[in-house]
């Protein structure tokens, strides 16, 4: 028993690793499929903005959510590869076995919008979610944001830039990031031009230059295997953090490359998993 669910661990992690790194979605596929459809209740393609983008809504069948977690997925900002909220059940599907509540939100991608506009539909879903969580039967205030790769990179920019989300960054709880690019440069101009800046200069595409001590605690995760996103970007984010006051949690997985992080929240991998066990205890320490 013990070798077949390790042969059924090596397919899934192959199948997953090429899916997150050769964007292809026959891994995601295989490891979406082993979800536990008891395990959530599920509201889909629900509105939250004037465009096109939705988003989907989980909660925990056996227990009422204990906390809220909005997870952005990653993909270049749509510059690698095209995905979408359905890639991430197996996420949700993990994460609501826990008690938790998932939103996967999707949101414009490029080239259809630049940077500027995926921050606004990402910002948009966590202002929303903040105003109707009661909506969905969720009686508690608890909120996180959490992304891998670029999904991190735009949890963290709303998590670390007080004038994106404004009076509803109060509301955030914590960060969580998974692999996330927080101190990088954008690959072009007409690619990335951002937020708030006039001048359309590559400073403000970095979650790392808006730290002023306001914002709220965060989890960083990162694997010593990871050639996509390199680990001056925890680094330097976690430093920052430290240097204002804020609660960080820095953890560095040893053989854990850049998919592998999230693959990780599958269910061949969750019951051993640091990345989950992690999770659990951050949310526990910052929920009211």
């Amino acid at each position: 028993m013990k070798k077949t669910h390790k042969t059924i661990q090596y397919i899934t992690l192959i199948f997953a690793l090429l899916a997150l790194s050769s964007c292809v979605n026959t891994g995601l596929k295989v490891i979406n499929g082993l979800a536990n459809p008891k395990e959530y209740t599920v509201f889909k393609d629900v509105s939250y903005t004037d465009n096109t983008s939705r988003l989907d809504i989980y909660l925990p069948k056996k227990q009422k959510a204990t906390a809220t977690i909005v997870f952005f997925y990653g993909g270049c900002w749509g510059y690698c590869t095209k995905l979408n909220k359905s890639h991430y059940l197996f996420v949700a599907e993990t994460l609501t076995k826990q008690g938790y509540a998932v939103v996967i939100s999707d949101f414009r991608q490029y080239p259809q919008v630049k940077f500027d506009e995926i921050i606004k539909d990402s910002a948009n879903a966590t202002v929303w979610v903040t105003e109707h969580l009661q909506e969905y039967g969720i009686d508690n205030d608890n909120v996180f944001l959490m992304g891998h790769s670029s999904g991190a990179h735009i949890a963290a920019m709303l998590a670390n830039n007080e004038h994106i989300l404004g009076e509803y960054l109060s509301e955030i709880n914590g960060f969580i990031g998974l692999a996330g690019p927080y101190d990088f440069y954008p690959f072009t101009d007409d690619y990335m031009y951002t937020l708030f800046s006039p001048e359309n200069d590559y400073f403000n595409a970095l979650p790392i230059n808006f730290i002023n001590g306001n914002e709220p605690p965060q989890l960083l995760l990162h694997g010593l295997k990871d050639k996509t996103v390199y680990i001056h970007n925890p680094n330097n984010l976690a430093k920052k953090l430290q240097e204002n006051g804020i609660d960080v949690t820095k953890i560095l997985i040893g053989k854990t490359s850049h998919a592998k992080i999230l693959v990780e929240l599958s269910k061949p991998f969750r019951k051993n998993s640091l990345v989950l066990k992690n999770i659990i205890e951050f949310i526990n320490q910052y929920s009211q």
